[in-house]
């Protein structure tokens, strides 16, 4: 029962999906891959806020549950099968565009990702440090009405009481489904969310930019060890890193629609769930909001820019508006906020800790991701083969989103008062984590196709002409 409770949140995710994006693009084989991997995250992301509010209200029992969701499923799966039957069909089916080489590639990765992580959680079913401490634990809080306030207590410490509470109602209403506390389900979340990521990378760039570049973004995203690894861990940085990764991917595909307010819309709502994640869900939105003002102003006038980042904030409301309510009035005070004003001026005049901390990222990121790890130099080298577009067809708001997000982690790390060579090497990881499937996207974006390099063959008749 308790994967049946990701069954449901899927589906439902899925019906809202389809009944939220415009059906404004001509019919591709990606287009249900788009759908069904967002709508994971969609169904996870308000199932969870509708668990917790329950929860609250001390009607999470599985009656209420299983009733408030199987009635929206209805609901939403009988408004999916108007809007199919009414919308006319158009001609015959598309056939799938593959670069069998890539494909090859990409299901030989996705055949390692597998092993790995069935591999670590056979031996470590409990998850990593963090999985078990914070995310797991507060989760056994989660399930019961009379306990759930011990899950933002201030103690015990260590354990970020503080943070938001997503991840943790996921698996606490997975745990109510199956009437037990049986580890399959955070198992089972982790390795969802971390497929969708996958499947919501290669369709993204596959409906924007071609398969043989989405199959192979997927070969280099999953060309990163520490993807399973912290998957397998069951910390919250995969599912992070997905909400972050599924507002960029809207933003895009934004602006190959025919109604772009409801892709924004929907971004600011994944943006929104990013922020009920983590504490560094919030710098991510915040970031994707500035990137996307700038990038519209330049790109349409400021008027344009407002419209834009107004409708995406519009879709983040709810989610800052319960990310509020629990800083205002459940969790305890977040420990960063009291260390940034702690000898600031310090801090910033400090040359040394600035060298300190640029070090510290350049190390990580060249042990982690340059040598011996492939994820980046492989980056690079595709970069390098496939030479970037024209300029006035590249799309910079992603990347722009990124460096917003990097520079926002540099600068925490400047003030913090916690031991740098602790914070290097128990956080920096996680961090990049955030950051590496948008950044794969971005890239992507920014690179040629390999069809575009193909030399264009000469019709028979114009030969013999010749």
């Amino acid at each position: 029962m308790g994967l049946a409770a990701l069954l449901i949140a899927a589906l439902l995710g899925y019906c809202g999906i389809r009944l939220w994006l415009p059906s404004d693009r001509a019919p591709s084989p990606w287009t249900p891959v788009l759908h069904a991997s967002l709508g994971i995250g969609l169904g996870i992301g308000c199932t969870s806020c509708l668990y917790f509010l329950l929860l609250v209200s001390g009607a999470a029992n599985l009656s209420v549950i299983a009733g408030c969701e199987l009635v929206a499923l209805c609901a939403a799966g009988v408004l999916v099968l108007r809007r199919r039957t009414a919308s006319a069909p158009g001609g015959s089916p598309p056939s799938f565009s593959w670069n069998w080489l890539t494909a090859l590639g990409l299901a030989a990765m996705l055949a390692l990702f597998l092993a790995g992580f069935a591999s670590t959680s056979d031996l470590n079913p409990q998850g990593g440090w963090d999985g078990f401490a914070i995310w797991n634990l507060r989760a056994r809080f989660l399930t019961h009405t009379e306990t759930w306030n011990y899950a933002v207590t201030a103690l015990p410490v260590g354990t970020h009481m503080e943070y938001p509470l997503l991840l943790s109602s996921a698996i606490a209403r997975g745990w109510i489904y199956a009437g037990s506390l049986s580890p399959i389900v955070p198992i089972a979340t982790a390795f969802v969310f971390a497929v969708a990521l996958v499947m919501l990378l290669v369709s993204a760039l596959t409906l924007v930019r071609g398969a043989s570049l989405g199959l192979l973004a997927g070969v280099v995203l999953l060309a990163n060890p520490s993807f399973m690894t912290q998957a397998a861990s069951q910390y919250a940085d995969v599912p992070l890193a997905f909400f972050f990764l599924a507002a960029l991917a809207l933003v895009v595909l934004s602006g190959d629609s025919a109604r772009p307010a409801r892709c924004l819309s929907l971004a600011g709502v994944f943006a929104g769930f990013a922020a009920w994640t983590k504490n560094e869900g919030t710098l991510l939105l915040v970031a994707l909001a500035a990137a996307l003002f700038v990038s519209a102003w330049c790109s349409a006038g400021w008027r344009s820019a407002v419209r834009q980042s107004g409708l995406f904030l519009l879709g983040a409301l709810p989610g800052l508006l319960l990310l509020l309510w629990f800083k205002v009035a459940l969790a305890p005070p977040d420990p960063l906020a009291g260390q940034i004003a702690v000898n600031l001026g310090q801090k910033l005049a400090n040359a040394g800790r600035w060298f300190q901390v640029a070090g510290g990222f350049l190390k990580q990121a060249w042990e982690l991701y340059i040598f011996p790890g492939p994820p980046l130099a492989l980056l690079a080298v595709t970069c390098g083969l496939l030479r970037l577009r024209p300029r006035n067809s590249r799309s910079l708001a992603p990347l722009l989103a990124v460096l917003i997000v990097l520079a926002g982690y540099f600068a925490i790390f400047l003030v913090t008062r916690d031991d740098l060579a602790w914070l290097f090497a128990t956080a920096l990881d996680r961090l990049y984590m955030h950051l590496w499937p948008a950044l794969v996207l971005a890239v992507f974006l920014l690179l040629r196709r390999p069809e575009d390099f193909a030399i264009p063959s000469i019709p028979a008749k114009h030969k013999k002409a010749r």
